[in-house]
This record gives C-alpha cells, structure tokens and sequence, in this order.
C-alpha cells in the first residue's frame, strides 16, 4: 500500500529583529483510545517508521512471556529496554546487569560500538584513553531486551537482527497488536541499530502508547519509566524532563522529529512529528502541546522552557529574536 501524501503544518517559528527568518513544519495528532481527539496538518494516512519511539513497544514481549519474573528484573533494568540512553556509567551497568542475569555478554550484543551521547562519559573516556563499548550504544538496552527474548524462545542469538530471524516476526505481531494494524500492512525497514523497524500512520503509534501503557500487565515498564527517567535518555533529554517535571506523563523520542507523550491520568495521547527532524523544535512544539492542553503545571512548563530556550541570542547574551509555537492543539477538530 502507497503512503499517500500528508500536509504538513507551521508548528514553530523563528523571529530574528522583524524578520521570520526560520519555520519548521510538522503534524500533531492528539488521541485517545476511541481514536482522533484533533490534530494539526494532516497525515492522509501517511505511514511514519517508530524509530525509537518503538522500543517500549518492543519490549511489551518480556512481559508476555513473564520474563520480568524469571529473570528477576529490576525496575532499573527494565527502564533500559525501552531507553534510548546516553551511556552514562549508570546506563552501562544496567545493561550489563541484564546479560549476566541472562547468562549472555557484552560481545553477544548485535549493536555497534559508538561514541556515547554523554557529553561526561566522552571526556571520562578521552581522559582515560578508553574506548567506544558497545554498552554506550543507545539502543544497548533494547538489544539486551531483544536477547532475553531469544535466550528464552532458544532461538539463534548470532542473528537476531535480521529480517527473517523467528524474533523478527514475534515482535512485529505484537507490536501491530498493540498499535491496532494488520500485519500484511506493514511498512519495515531497519533502524539505525540494524533491528527491524516498522511504519504505521501516527494514530497508530498514539494507540499503541496506550494500548501499552495503560495495561496493567506492563505496569512494571510505566512504573519503570516514572520512577527512573534519568534510565530512558539522559541529561536534558526531552523525554527524561518532560517525566521528570510531571506526576502522570510518559514521554519517548524517536529519531526523525518524533515524540510521544502519555497522559496516564486522562487515558490520552499526542504524538508530535517535525518534518525536517530538528531537534530543537521538536522539543519546544512538545512543551507548547503539554502546556496547551494543560497537561503540565505552568511550574513545571516554565522549567522545561529553560532547558530548551525560546529566545534568539548573540554571543554578547544580546536578545535578537524569539521562537514561537504558531499552533493550537485546543482548537477542536473531530
């Protein structure tokens, strides 16, 4: 099935003295479990690939299989199975933690080595002359899920990652349970890590959030994401502040301008995509959705803004400009 061609809308732009010099275009959808809330732009049923806003789904077969039992896992632990971290010494004992308690080592991992996304653990390695592991991979959690899934299911574990591996299509089944699509609609592909990754429209993936996080036998995955967020990401990582600063909301990015934000009080929620993938953008149209929709305190929204600053300066600390949010997420359109 072709992806039909979606209409992207202004979400963000950037003001320098009396000129728009900067836009960033994107969609937002905002869900619940019945379907479309409202929306800005309009996907057409565009299929987007997860990236990493897929790992927590993956990793709902842990569960499913009570493996989270047999293996005794952690809180701490489980939290990396649906992280993209930045491979902070924490991050790297945790998932070394889950290999031993599997019986596996680092070197049975299928990610490469790479630098970590942590600015601290670069210099601890530059200063130390040690090199680039593959613990510092920020999918290493959600392989070291993958693999405990195989060393349960006694399937090869030197191949995992390829498309016709029995893995392959155990995940992709649930995760299209979960996400409410049928598999012979699939749209895959391979994530940057080289494990499969799928696309579905973005309503899809918002049920999917749901459908997960809302169930009481993943209870041990949302209480893993609420009680460690530092795990899922890192320092001044969207997802980690935005859990961090709230009491009842579950955030995970995805490369490509993707984030996903759970309201667990209100069963509800929004999936925000950038077109052009900027990061900084994404980050500030996420906040403004949350704060639109009140779904965090004024407190917390004007915390988060620090982190992800709005205003336009010169290297003199000067103000130039500003960065605005230019859409409304209230305004009701189903």
């Amino acid at each position: 099935m072709e992806n039909k061609k979606c209409v992207y809308e202004k979400l963000i732009e950037y003001k320098r003295g009396t000129l728009i010099e900067q836009v960033h275009y994107g969609l937002i959808v905002h869900v619940n479990k019945s379907g479309i809330i409202n929306k800005i732009g309009n996907d057409n049923g565009y299929k987007f690939y997860h990236r990493s806003c897929m790992k927590p789904l993956q990793a709902a077969m842990v569960f499913d299989l009570k493996l989270d039992e047999k293996y005794h896992f952690s809180l701490e632990e489980i939290a990396l199975f649906g992280a993209s971290h930045t491979g902070d010494i924490i991050h790297q004992e945790k998932v070394l933690s889950v290999l031993e308690k599997i019986g596996l080592k680092e070197d049975d991992l299928l990610c490469h080595e790479h630098s970590p996304l942590s600015k601290k653990e670069q210099i601890r390695l530059l200063k130390s002359n040690l090199p680039e592991r593959k613990i510092h991979n920020n999918c290493s959690g959600k392989h070291a899920a993958m693999l405990t899934i195989c060393k349960n299911m006694n399937y090869p574990l030197s191949n995992y990652k390829d498309m016709n591996h029995p893995l392959t299509k155990l995940i992709l089944n649930r995760v299209c349970e979960l996400c409410e699509i049928n598999y012979k609609d699939l749209i895959v592909s391979k994530d940057g890590c080289g494990l499969p990754v799928l696309a579905t429209p973005l309503e899809n993936l918002a049920k999917g959030f749901l459908n997960l996080f809302t169930d009481i036998k993943y209870k041990k995955l949302t209480d893993a994401f609420l009680k460690y967020p530092y795990l899922i990401g890192g320092e001044g990582r969207l997802d980690s502040e935005i859990i961090n600063f709230s009491d009842n909301l579950i955030a995970k990015v995805g490369a490509c301008g993707l984030c996903c934000v759970v309201n667990l009080e209100k069963n509800e929620c929004i999936v925000v995509k950038i077109a052009d993938s900027n990061m900084e953008a994404r980050s500030i149209a996420v906040i403004s959705a949350l704060s639109q929709l009140k779904w965090l305190k004024d407190e917390s929204c004007s915390r988060l803004n620090k982190l992800y600053t709005k205003e336009i300066l010169s290297q003199d600390g000067d103000i130039l400009g500003m960065i605005s949010p230019c859409f409304n997420i209230t305004k009701q359109m189903f």
